[in-house]
């Protein structure tokens, strides 16, 4: 698949513990590039669906025809943008207050956390025109501290602060406001890394994930996800530190997603400011690498803060991405050696290193009907951008590619089409990512304060 109108390399995307916004670097305006949104031809001629015998119709292995999702106002073409062939990018809603983490409601609504108005805000679009507009948006919940994670699922939208899980009851399709909060989890530790990410599993069962407390913290006591069994809640809520450690060593995890078989997997923001005199001395520009996790082995440890993982290191030093390394700060203890990091027994590897300081911040499978069938299955993360390197790096949208149960590279899918990752014509951070009803991906971007959508033209 090409991408266009930049010539892109394998870019198995990057974080760095990015705690807050970073500034953009100015860059010189460049010509605007319009995506190529045309699509081959890949009927055969030969086969002729109205005199094909019924054997030739049942092996017919063509892909079925593909809808029409680019068609939106004309002003609202995303420009200065590369995605793949065949593919389109607009602008699908503006004036939100950095839109955080964003789900898609059963009838068809997209809820949005506004994380400057501390609040949960329904977007759609009634009249069909492909984008909402200022009229088709509703105030749903509000409390203070609202700043990142959202749910949604057995009756309730759920929504964290730093501290809190909040729920109100919900019922699809309402676009009114839902109430006074009740109070789920209590008591979590706040400080350092602020956002507090929520799934549901399919037994109802609530995850939230806590970063660390500091660039490099003394152990993982806090660096987890847990999970929460939601069949009684007490009073006041239930205290974090009751939640059954589902996965430990993971220093910021802020995007969580189960995929199609209801495997918990995560990205993880790694650490800053690295530094190892063997390996090079300062290799904080591309290392450690931002990794893709499957979570599902209960109370797991993935390393953090006792190792890392490379990325890219010197020519003859490195033993190339998804290597574990031992933290300086812990290498002289007796105990987490580059050896110790490496053993399984002690470390659960990573499932795919991504480039580093890239900040990963969403993530979800993709199983809509919107785009080829190819990309079933697949990942998408987005990368909300660097700040600890020379060369910022991220504010994209990535595809992860699987072959079977195995992430085997990440390629960029939604990006700038001008030179490097960010300029001036790109004011876009992705956060949040998520599957639109009629199968168009939608991401959130909290810089500029829009909801970005990607629509696949229709093929024959």
């Amino acid at each position: 698949m090409r991408l266009q109108p930049l010539a892109f390399a394998l870019a198995l995307a990057a974080c760095g513990g990015d705690p807050g916004p970073s500034p953009t670097p100015d860059a010189d305006a460049l010509a605007d590039v319009a995506p190529d949104t045309s699509v081959a031809d890949t009927a055969d001629d030969d086969v002729v669906a109205d005199t094909a015998s019924p054997d030739t119709a049942q092996n017919d292995t063509r892909e079925p025809p593909l809808p029409n999702t680019c068609d939106t106002p004309a002003g609202s073409a995303l420009t200065h943008t590369a995605v793949p062939d065949g593919y389109c990018a607009a602008v699908w809603a503006t004036d939100l207050g950095t839109p955080r983490g964003m789900v898609v409601a059963p009838s068809g609504e997209v809820l949005v956390l506004e994380r400057v108005k501390a609040r949960v805000t329904a977007l759609w679009d009634d009249d069909g025109d492909g984008v909402s507009g200022p009229d088709e948006r509703a105030t749903l919940a509000s409390t203070s501290g609202l700043n990142h994670g959202l749910a949604l699922g057995g009756g309730y939208l759920y929504a964290s602060s730093a501290s809190t899980v909040y729920r109100w009851p919900y019922t699809p399709g309402a676009r009114a406001d839902l109430g006074a909060a009740e109070i789920v989890v209590k008591d979590i530790p706040t400080g350092g890394h602020s956002t507090r990410t929520l799934v549901l599993d399919d037994q109802g069962r609530l995850y939230v994930s806590v970063g660390s407390g500091s660039n490099v913290d003394a152990d993982s006591s806090r660096s987890r996800v847990r999970r929460f069994d939601l069949t009684a809640i007490p009073e006041g809520g239930l205290a974090f530190g009751t939640g059954a450690v589902q996965a430990d060593g993971l220093r910021n995890e802020v995007g969580l997603a189960f995929d199609g078989q209801g495997r918990l997997w995560g990205v993880q923001n790694g650490v800053d400011q690295l530094a190892r005199a063997d390996l090079g001395g300062d290799i904080h520009q591309d290392n450690p690498a931002e990794i893709l996790s499957r979570l599902d082995t209960p109370g797991a440890f993935h390393g953090y803060p006792y190792c890392w993982t490379e990325f890219l290191l010197p020519s003859g030093v490195g033993l190339g991405p998804g290597t574990m390394w031992a933290h300086p700060d812990f290498m002289g203890d007796g105990v987490h050696t580059d050896a110790w990091c490496r053993d399984p027994a002690h470390v659960q590897p990573p499932a795919l290193a991504m480039q580093g300081h890239s900040a990963p911040l969403g993530l979800v499978f993709y199983a809509g009907a919107a785009f080829p069938t190819e990309v079933h299955g697949d990942a998408f993360v987005t990368f909300h951008g660097s700040w600890n390197r020379d060369t910022p790096t991220g504010y994209k949208v990535m595809r992860v590619r699987f072959d079977g149960d195995v992430p085997v590279e990440a390629t960029p899918f939604l990006a700038y089409a001008g030179d490097g990752d960010i300029g001036q014509l790109w004011p876009h951070r992705p956060v949040s990512v998520a599957v639109a009803p009629d199968g168009r991906l939608l991401v959130t971007s909290d810089a500029d304060g829009v909801v970005l959508v990607v629509g696949h033209t229709a093929t024959e």
